[in-house]
């Protein structure tokens, strides 16, 4: 008997310990710690938040007008909770970006988020038994509201343990990454998570995260390795960081926001691998100059959100999202991402068409006896 119990493996856990850090929270469906990325909508299709140790790319819009809102929402929230920041970025002046972090405040009701089946008014008939959006939004509420009318204070910004990188003084780059720009910008993350003590390999109890962002990484100022030898599978630089960035974030209380900007990318193959390599990846698709900025349907909203790529982690399944046509718009004083709706007057002109059909191929099948709408 001795012998038996001394082999068994069965062991009774007691209350498993909550990591306390400000701004995070643990996942309510597999205790992954989550960070909000300053858009509850976003956060709602990542299945709460943006898990702590998570990599997350965000396909730039064309004119990079949208993609730098969702940086410097992501931004605004560390600042919001203290958390410690990396900013790299060569199009712009990181401190720029910093300087014009939207600021927390209660946003005007007349602009916050309302699902359209929150509304009393005709919708198209295949969104009728769709559960509102908000309604989960509101009910669980994670983070701040921002308020892109107004300016961050300053002072907020300068109590946070905030690193900027602009790409000077870089030296050469190593190994498989030959581009210095990237070799310079991933050796600072990795010092910036030693000094923080942020590594899961360090025992004492964590009392931060930290949040990078990457703005435009891979444009033409990087070095722009794609312009020559991109057809010849040349991208060893740019695909090497983001797989040791991910190395990186992976082991340490760490998160990664990076734009990307992809449509500048000739052989989609490039991008296909860095889909690969990111955790999330999402692709914002501006109505800016397209036929689809005077397409009644659209109306609406400012471009399409296309979500790429959900991964399951310390789960078996990535998030399950109830619908797969999602859109952002862009208020006066917030941005929201919401569901696809038909308008009203398009809905109402696609059930008439069917009811037409029905009535046209109904008489045939019964000699034209009956009358030509039937109430049920």
């Amino acid at each position: 008997m001795s012998h038996g119990s001394s082999v068994s493996s069965f062991q009774k856990k007691g209350k498993a310990k909550v990591v306390s850090i400000p701004g995070t929270r643990p996942s309510l469906h597999n205790s992954q710690l989550l960070i909000s990325t300053g858009l509850p909508s976003l956060d709602y299709l990542l299945g709460g938040g943006l898990p702590v140790g998570s990599l997350l790319i965000v396909e730039e819009d064309r004119y990079d007008v949208y993609s730098k809102l969702f940086l410097k929402y992501f931004l605004a929230e560390g600042v919001m909770n203290g958390h410690m920041t990396t900013v790299g970025s060569l199009d712009l002046n990181p401190q720029s970006i910093m300087a014009d972090l939207p600021s927390s405040g209660d946003t005007n009701p007349e602009d916050t988020t309302v699902d359209m089946t929150d509304k009393q008014m005709t919708i198209a008939w295949r969104y009728q038994n769709q559960k509102s959006q908000s309604s989960s939004i509101s009910s669980n509420r994670f983070g701040h509201n921002y308020d892109l009318t107004k300016v961050m204070n300053s002072s907020l910004i300068d109590k946070v343990d905030m690193e900027l990188w602009d790409g000077k003084n870089t030296g050469e780059g190593k190994g498989m990454i030959k581009n210095k720009y990237y070799w310079s910008l991933l050796q600072l993350i990795k010092r910036r998570i030693e000094s923080g003590n942020l590594s899961t390999s360090f025992n004492k109890a964590k009392t931060n995260v930290m949040r990078i962002a990457l703005h435009s990484l891979g444009s033409p100022l990087w070095g722009w390795e794609f312009n020559q030898h991109e057809k010849d599978h040349q991208w060893e630089s740019l695909t090497a960081f983001i797989y040791m960035l991910r190395a990186l974030v992976r082991s340490s209380f760490s998160i990664g926001m990076v734009t990307i900007p992809s449509h500048l990318f000739l052989d989609p193959a490039l991008m296909s691998r860095l889909t690969t390599l990111g955790d999330f990846v999402v692709r914002l698709e501006s109505f800016q100059g397209s036929e689809k900025e005077t397409n009644p349907v659209f109306k609406d909203y400012h471009g399409l959100f296309h979500i790429v790529k959900l991964s399951a982690l310390n789960s078996l399944v990535p998030p399950l999202l109830d619908s797969t046509d999602w859109v952002f718009r862009l208020k006066r004083r917030s941005l929201t991402i919401e569901r696809l709706h038909l308008p009203p007057e398009l809905s109402e002109t696609v059930s008439r068409d069917q009811e037409e059909a029905v009535a046209r191929s109904g008489p045939a099948c019964t000699g034209g006896k009956l009358p030509k709408h039937l109430d049920f």
